[in-house]
């Protein structure tokens, strides 16, 4: 089964960046691919909840222990429908899945900067296709 969400991009505040660099050779072991040192900020017309039964079997751990930073992280595969169907993945800090202050938005990582290779502004719409489990 799987979910597809839409939102807006929108503009970020290089924190994603400053960490995935730092720790660029952890991510793209865990993840299998390389990982652009930068993410792409999606505004949903809804919160998003990374502790979602439906997520779970899907959501990778990455503990801090196992890449030496300073929190654990949620990742969630997905397909960018909109955007050649690119294999990416939702990335958040644990913390900012607990209590973001927007927590209708979410970050997409993936191996190429995804605004300037597909040349996306802010306000541009994309679909993001996530995996789900019939749990409701």
């Amino acid at each position: 089964m799987s979910e597809l969400l839409a939102g807006k991009v929108q503009g970020g505040f290089g924190e994603a960046s400053r960490w995935l660099k730092l720790f660029n050779a952890a991510y793209s072991e865990k993840l299998g691919m390389f990982v652009f040192p930068g993410s792409l900020n999606i505004a949903l017309d809804h919160v998003f909840n990374w502790f979602d039964a439906r997520y779970e079997a899907h959501r990778i751990w990455f503990g801090r222990e196992e890449y030496g930073g300073e929190r654990d992280i949620l990742l969630l595969p997905c397909e960018l429908v909109s955007l050649d169907h690119r294999k990416a993945f939702l990335w958040t800090p644990t913390t900012a899945a607990r209590d973001r202050r927007d927590p209708w938005v979410v970050e997409i990582v993936a191996e190429v900067n995804l605004r300037n290779h597909f040349g996306l502004q802010d306000g541009d719409l994309v679909e993001i296709k996530v995996r789900t489990t019939g749990i409701q």
